[in-house]
């Protein structure tokens, strides 16, 4: 189960980086325009 959850929270996480990615990117766009 140690490998399982360890693989969700690494999947999790790059979720999380590109939609956060997305988030300040797109935020940034909004700004400036």
């Amino acid at each position: 189960s140690g490998k399982w959850s360890r693989r969700i929270n690494q999947e999790h996480r790059i979720v999380y980086e590109v939609f956060d990615s997305y988030v300040k990117i797109h935020s940034l766009k909004y700004h400036y325009t």
